[in-house]
């Protein structure tokens, strides 16, 4: 059982590699949410963001740079017996839909005001969770907002030779809410495990970041005077992505 959590922050998990991150992250750092929603019912289906289960999936054990520090974690443990294990206050949907009328109605009772949100990629908060009665902390993976949009990462490593991960609280529009923290990662020593190890990894230190500071002010702090630069990203095609790959990892 927990000792201390933080009561005004919930956390919604998906069954992917990033909400692993942020739960090892979170528990490594003491910062346990008070309230937890798991997404998922029997579906297959490999959704966007879940290993699939393949054999030559690494785990990375903890590494000496600091800025790498939240990729040591499981991209395929179990949630349920994870979230038993800890003793955390959690319930689980019987369905993947974060617009779900069940899962809103959920997410509109509880009582946090903040929610850390690691649904299913690729999926667009709409209008009526937005606009429950919530604020949905997001930690886009990508520096912005020079980098908005999707597979973000992929193109900093082609121009500019860097990670990103950025926190927002989510607004109407794509990856414009108020920019809280943002931070750059060094090349990681497998760029093959981005989207499952490295990303999740990066997404997961500025979500530890951004909770120490709330944690410690009793208040969330907010980045000013950042510059207007920015562009939308859409999905990296799978050749640029490649080349993006092997211009950059140093096991290749």
């Amino acid at each position: 059982m927990v000792d201390h959590l933080m009561k005004d922050v919930g956390l919604i998990l998906a069954n992917t590699s990033r909400s692993r991150a942020y739960l090892a992250a979170l528990v490594r750092h003491n910062l346990h949410p008070s309230w937890v929603l798991l997404l998922d019912d029997d579906s297959k289906e490999i959704k966007l963001g879940q290993s699939s289960g393949r054999k030559g999936l690494q785990v990375v054990n903890s590494i000496t740079d600091d800025c790498w520090s939240e990729s040591d974690f499981n991209p395929e443990e179990p949630l349920e017996p994870w979230l038993r294990k800890l003793g955390l206050n959690f319930v689980i949907s019987n369905t993947q839909d974060i617009h779900s009328t069940q899962v809103i109605e959920l997410i509109a009772r509880a009582k946090p005001s903040v929610m850390i949100y690691s649904g299913y990629g690729g999926v667009l908060l709409r209008d009526c969770l937005i606009d429950c009665g919530k604020r949905f902390l997001h930690i886009h993976g990508g520096y912005l907002p020079e980098f908005k949009g999707s597979t973000t990462n992929y193109y900093s490593l082609i121009s500019d030779k860097h990670i990103g991960a950025s926190a927002i609280f989510l607004s109407n529009d794509i990856d414009s809410g108020p920019l809280l923290y943002r931070k750059k990662f060094s090349i990681p020593k497998s760029c093959l495990e981005i989207d499952h190890i490295y990303d999740s990894a990066a997404r997961a230190r500025v979500l530890v970041d951004v909770l120490k500071d709330y944690k410690n002010n009793q208040k969330w702090s907010y980045l000013t005077n950042v510059e207007e630069k920015s562009k939308l990203f859409y999905i990296i095609h799978p050749v640029l992505k490649h080349l993006a790959i092997l211009k950059n990892d140093s096991e290749y």
